[in-house]
């Protein structure tokens, strides 16, 4: 694999995708991130925790594709350190890899992604979409009365109610009642006329570090039990919570 990006893309992509890496797993594929070069130009860096996964996409200078995992928090340190320009990342045949920018150049041993798994892909299901600036002011409007602890799990998690005229964001913790309406058009599946989902609470607060002020779409994609955000270059998949929500 080799490949010729800007130091800023790929850094801002290294710090959206670490937002779902786990700090320690029993898969220690999972503490890095995978990083697939495609013929097209186009490098995924993707994290994953087997409950959310966050997949970044930059443009790049592609001359050999391929596919590693690498230690994610070693891999954002060197590549934080780098100074500014065009960053060059080789690997070998024993995955060792050479990244260089300017003077500056360090090595790292990546790992084989066997142990990697792959993120569900939602693409296929019907689409919402939502402005984001308006989607993360009402999410930034939710997030403080969402439950932290609860023997409940559903009170963890943010109900998403759909119609075909009107989102609703709620969230409760059962002290406290945040409610956020926004009135639109929206396509539901022709069998239903309401679409309901309880999204981690976590989950929406990294949305809103992802989403930006501005009137571009963020298309959600949902089915019975994850939920799939696209927004920009960045791809969020993440499971539902079960059960009832008051």
């Amino acid at each position: 694999m080799k490949f010729r990006c800007e130091k800023a893309l790929l850094q801002s992509a290294i710090l959206t995708a670490s937002r779902a890496v786990s700090p320690k797993s029993t898969i220690p594929a999972l503490e890095g991130l995978l990083l697939e070069a495609e013929e097209n130009g186009t490098v995924f860096l993707t994290g994953y925790n087997q409950e959310t996964g966050i997949r970044s996409a930059i443009q790049a200078d592609v001359s050999q594709p391929g596919y590693m995992v690498l230690p994610a928090r070693l891999f954002g340190e060197i590549v934080r350190k780098l100074p500014e320009g065009t960053v060059t990342f080789t690997m070998n045949e024993k995955m060792a890899v050479t990244i260089r920018c300017g003077q500056s150049r360090s090595t790292i041993t990546g790992v084989a992604t066997d142990e990697f798994p792959q993120m569900k892909d939602l693409s296929g299901t019907f689409a919402l979409h939502f402005p984001q600036g308006k989607l993360k002011d009402m999410i930034s409007k939710v997030t403080f009365a969402i439950a932290v602890q609860e023997s409940r799990q559903a009170l963890t998690g943010c109900l998403m109610e759909v119609s075909r005229t009107e989102l609703h964001l709620v969230g409760l913790d059962g002290f406290r009642l945040a409610l956020q309406r926004y009135h639109g058009d929206f396509v539901l599946p022709d069998d239903k006329e309401e679409i309901k989902a309880i999204i981690p609470g976590r989950v929406m607060t990294e949305l809103t570090h992802i989403m930006e002020d501005t009137d571009e779409m963020a298309t959600f994609h949902l089915d019975n039990t994850h939920m799939m955000a696209v927004i920009g270059n960045t791809t969020v998949v993440t499971s539902l919570l079960a059960g009832e929500y008051i």
